[in-house]
C-alpha cells in the first residue's frame, strides 16, 4: 500500500519533471510597468482509478497524480494608450467566461473601426485648393520648420526609426571639383546637402489693381472659344462678335481690321512672323489677313461646316480645331492647303498648341481628353484622360522642352503637368476653380535664383488670377475677383510680365504678374576662362560672337532680332 505521504511526494516530483514551452522557467523576468494579474486557479476533483494487483488478488484504490501545464503569467496594461481597448465590446463579452492563453502579448483593436490608426491621419492636412496664399505659406512654413528641427537634431525625416544594421561611416575624402581659375575644393556631400535644403517660400507682392481697363462690348462669353491673341510686336487682337479689333500696346491706337456683319468670329491667332493673323469663323472657314497692308490674303475652307474654335501656327503651317473634333493641318503656301486631317477627339477641339521645335502638337477637347501628337505621323503619341472636364488651357514650358501644362474646366478644376517624352504625369495642382488659360512666367529670389511659376485664369467661384510656384505647387500670389464674371481668355505680353484678361463682363484688363526675364551677363573675362579650358588663347576669341545684353535685356546683335515674314502665301 502507498501511504498518503508517498502519494504527495510522487505528485510533486511529477510536476517538477514537466517543462512547458509557455512556462517562464529558466527565464529572467524583469519587473517593469507591466504587473502580474492574479492567476486564476481552477481546482478540479481528482479522479479515482482502480487497478488490479494479480499477485495479491485484491483491488487497490489510489489517486493518480494529475500533471497540469504551468499557466503563464497574465500581463496588465497600465499605459493610457490601451485604455480604449478596455472598453467592453460585443466580442469581449462573448469571451468573458472563457480562458485564453498565449505565448506573447499582441495588442488587438476592438471591432470599432474608429479605434484603428489611420496612417493618412498622421499627415499634415493640406490647405484647400481655393485657400489664400497666406494659408499656403503657413502650411509650407510648418513643414519647413519641422524639417529644419529634424536636421538640427541630426535626424532624417525620411529615415526609418528601426534599421537592421547601422549605415557605414561617410568618407571624409575631399575631391577636387572641375574648376577654373581661383576655384577651391568642395566636399560633394556637403554641396549636395546645401542644394537639397528647403527654402522658405515667400509670397510675392503684385498689384491687384489692373494697369489698364478697356471696354470690350459684344464679347462672347463662351468658354470653348479663343478670341484673344497678342503678337510679339505688341499688337493685341480681340474679336467682338463679328468684328476683329487691333490694339497697339505702344501707342494705344485701336484699329478695326474686318467686320463680317453676319458671321461670328470663333478664334484668332497671330502667325509666327507677326505679320499675318488667321481668323476662324462660325461657318468653318479660316481667313488669313496681312496686318501691314490690311488686306485679305486667302481663305481656307475646311469643308466641315462647323466653327473653328482653336488654332496654332508653326511657320507656314496652321493647325485648326473644329467643333466636330477634327484637327486639320493646313499649309498656307499651296492651293490644296489641307495636308492632313486627324480625327481622334469625340468632342470639340478647344485647345491647340505647337511645341517650339514643331515635333509635337498638344490638343485638348470637350471630351475631357488631352492628346499629344507626333507631327510626323497622323496618330496621337499619348492620350491622357486624367481631366474630368473640357481641356482648353494648354501651355508648353519655355524652360523645359518636354514639359506641358493642361487645365480642366468647371468640374475638374485642376492643372496637370506632363512629360511629353515618356507620357507620364509629373504632378498636379488643384485650383478650386475653372481653368481657362495657363501661362508660364518667372520671379527671382534675393540671391538671384529664378523661380519657375505659372499663372492660371479661372472662372467660378473666384474669377481669379492665381500664380503658382512650379517647384512647390503652392500659390504665391492671387488677384481675387479680377472680373465680375468668369475669365474666358487671356494672353501674355511679349515681354512676359503682363497678362491681358477678358471675361463675360465685357472688360479687357491688364495685370502685371511676372518680373522681366533676366539674362546672364557674360563678360569677356569669363569667356576667356572658358576658352582656356580647351587650350585656346584669348586672342582666338571672336568678340562678334559674344552676345552681351543691353540694359533693357535685349541682344545687341542682328541675329537676335525676330525675323520678318519669309514665306509667300498664294
Amino acid at each position: 500500500m502507498v501511504d498518503a505521504h508517498d502519494k504527495s511526494k510522487l505528485a510533486n516530483n511529477a510536476n517538477r519533471s514537466v517543462l512547458s514551452l509557455t512556462s517562464p522557467a529558466k527565464l529572467n523576468i524583469i519587473s517593469s510597468a507591466w504587473s502580474r494579474c492574479p492567476e486564476k486557479v481552477t481546482k478540479k476533483p481528482l479522479k479515482r482509478a482502480t487497478s488490479l494487483n494479480s499477485n495479491q488478488g485484491r483491488t487497490s484504490i489510489y489517486a493518480r497524480p494529475k500533471i497540469s501545464v504551468a499557466t503563464p503569467p497574465m500581463l496588465r496594461r497600465n499605459s493610457s494608450f490601451f485604455k480604449d481597448d478596455e472598453r467592453p465590446s460585443s466580442s469581449s463579452q462573448q469571451l468573458e467566461g472563457e480562458e485564453s492563453h498565449t505565448d506573447r502579448f499582441i495588442p488587438m483593436l476592438q471591432g470599432n473601426s474608429q479605434n484603428k490608426v489611420d496612417p493618412l491621419a498622421l499627415q499634415e492636412e493640406l490647405p484647400p485648393p481655393n485657400a489664400s496664399p497666406t494659408t499656403h505659406l503657413r502650411a509650407q512654413t510648418k513643414l519647413v520648420f519641422k524639417q529644419t528641427v529634424a536636421e538640427a537634431c541630426g535626424l532624417d525625416m525620411n529615415q526609418k526609426i528601426l534599421q537592421y544594421m547601422p549605415q557605414p561611416p561617410v568618407s571624409s575624402f575631399r575631391r577636387q571639383s572641375f574648376s577654373m581659375k581661383r576655384r577651391t575644393h568642395y566636399n560633394y556631400q556637403q554641396l549636395q546637402q546645401q542644394q537639397q535644403a528647403p527654402e522658405l517660400m515667400k509670397l510675392r507682392k503684385i498689384n491687384t489693381n489692373p494697369e489698364r481697363i478697356l471696354d470690350a462690348p459684344g464679347f462672347q462669353d463662351d468658354f470653348y472659344l479663343n478670341l484673344l491673341s497678342w503678337s510679339a510686336k505688341n499688337v493685341l487682337a480681340i474679336a467682338l462678335e463679328t468684328a476683329l479689333y487691333l490694339w497697339n500696346g505702344s501707342s494705344g491706337d485701336v484699329t478695326t481690321l474686318v467686320d463680317y456683319e453676319t458671321t461670328m468670329i470663333t478664334s484668332v491667332v497671330w502667325s509666327d512672323d507677326d505679320c499675318h493673323i488667321s481668323i476662324g469663323k462660325d461657318d468653318g472657314n479660316t481667313e488669313i489677313w496681312d496686318v501691314e497692308t490690311m488686306s485679305l490674303v486667302r481663305t481656307m475652307r475646311s469643308g466641315l461646316g462647323v466653327r473653328i474654335g482653336s488654332q496654332s501656327w508653326l511657320e507656314t503651317l496652321v493647325a485648326t480645331g473644329s467643333r466636330s473634333g477634327e484637327i486639320q493641318i493646313n499649309d498656307v503656301r499651296i492651293r490644296q492647303h489641307v495636308v492632313s486631317t486627324w480625327d481622334e477627339h469625340s468632342g470639340e477641339v478647344c485647345g491647340l498648341s505647337y511645341k517650339s521645335d514643331g515635333l509635337q502638337l498638344a490638343s485638348g477637347g470637350n471630351d475631357n481628353t488631352v492628346m499629344i501628337w507626333d507631327t510626323r505621323v497622323s496618330m496621337p503619341q499619348w492620350v491622357k484622360r486624367s481631366h474630368q472636364a473640357a481641356v482648353k488651357a494648354i501651355s508648353w514650358c519655355p524652360y523645359v522642352g518636354n514639359l506641358l501644362a493642361t487645365g480642366g474646366g468647371q468640374t475638374d478644376k485642376s492643372i496637370h503637368f506632363w512629360n511629353t517624352t515618356t507620357g507620364a504625369k509629373v504632378s498636379s495642382i488643384s485650383t478650386g476653380s475653372q481653368v481657362s488659360s495657363l501661362h508660364w512666367g518667372q520671379s527671382y529670389s534675393s540671391n538671384g535664383a529664378m523661380n519657375k511659376e505659372i499663372v492660371a485664369t479661372g472662372g467660378n467661384p473666384g474669377n481669379a488670377v492665381s500664380v503658382y510656384n512650379y517647384e512647390t505647387k503652392f500659390k504665391v500670389a492671387e488677384i481675387v475677383q479680377a472680373h465680375e464674371s468668369r475669365i474666358c481668355c487671356s494672353q501674355l505680353s511679349p515681354d512676359g510680365t503682363t497678362v491681358a484678361t477678358v471675361g463675360g463682363d465685357e472688360n479687357l484688363k491688364f495685370y502685371k504678374v511676372f518680373e522681366p526675364r533676366r539674362r546672364a551677363r557674360r563678360t569677356k573675362a569669363a569667356a576667356q576662362d572658358v576658352m582656356s579650358l580647351f587650350g585656346r588663347s584669348s586672342s582666338t576669341l571672336d568678340e562678334e560672337h559674344l552676345v552681351v545684353p543691353d540694359e533693357d535685356g535685349e541682344d545687341n546683335t542682328a541675329s537676335a532680332k525676330r525675323r520678318t515674314s519669309e514665306f509667300l502665301i498664294r
